[in-house]
């Protein structure tokens, strides 16, 4: 080959190769292209929230506070109510309105007085006619509330003593909504010896009123004697009650 086209050869090669070189621009590892698209990031405004606000109570229905139920009826707070029924269960509410199941005896009390009509008198005969006289209920245990057992053995069973029967009436008289105590003591009996006995207090205005269903089972068939229907402590024709009484609140 001619030596002056082998040296045109390698001047041409060497020409582009140079070219290729200098046109291929080279980027330090990290670094971006002009060319590169830049994408600023701006930051969302820190917002504080905002506190869930409480539920309010309910026009009518249950309400959960604290936890504690509480229960509404036309827009205001139930209280104070024993054997209240809500939709076919029984409750018991308190004085600050605090609801809780019905005790066996409470739910008996209100099922046995919505039978009566509601009715005080016809609640009283009840319990001085069906519930049968027995002697042989035994006391409640300390730990045990009184009013509630012998009630709840009254109803259960339709029988009991003189405890049963001022039970079934005072847990009766309490659904109803009346200021009543039940009422444990004595009176004297035929043989000179002071006999125990149970009974009710009805307090109406500042008058007290005895309500006793014993005594009206006792003397049903004697019309000489008082009904043991509301009377007054000292009325003529009903036992004369010893002043040693204790009066059980519930």
């Amino acid at each position: 080959m001619n030596m002056r086209k082998i040296t045109k050869t390698l001047a041409v090669v060497l020409s582009l190769s140079m070219t290729l070189t200098m046109g291929t621009p080279v980027f330090a590892e990290g670094t971006a292209d002009s060319s590169t698209t830049v994408t600023t990031v701006v930051e969302a405004p820190v917002v504080t929230p905002t506190p869930a606000q409480e539920n309010k109570p309910p026009k009518t229905g249950f309400y959960k506070k604290a936890g504690k139920t509480y229960y509404y009826k036309n827009g205001k707070l139930v209280k104070n109510k024993y054997g209240y029924k809500i939709k076919n269960k029984y409750y018991h509410i308190n004085k600050k309105g605090v609801v809780t199941t019905a005790s066996t005896a409470e739910k008996l009390a209100a099922i046995r007085l919505k039978k009566c009509g509601g009715n005080l008198k016809k609640a009283f005969t009840w319990s001085s006619t069906k519930i049968k006289y027995f002697g042989g209920v035994k006391k409640p245990g300390k730990s045990k509330n009184a009013v509630e057992y012998y009630a709840a053995y009254g109803f259960k069973y339709g029988k009991g003593d003189c405890y049963v029967m001022a039970a079934t009436f005072a847990m009766m008289a309490k659904v109803k909504g009346l200021n009543v105590k039940f009422v444990m003591g004595s009176v004297p009996q035929r043989n000179g010896k002071d006999g125990e006995h149970a009974w009710c207090e009805i307090k109406s205005g500042k008058t007290t009123y005895v309500y006793d269903p014993n005594f009206a089972y006792t003397y049903r068939n004697n019309p000489n004697v008082n009904s043991g229907y509301k009377f007054k402590y000292g009325a003529k024709g009903t036992y004369k009650y010893n002043e040693k009484r204790t009066k059980i609140s519930f």
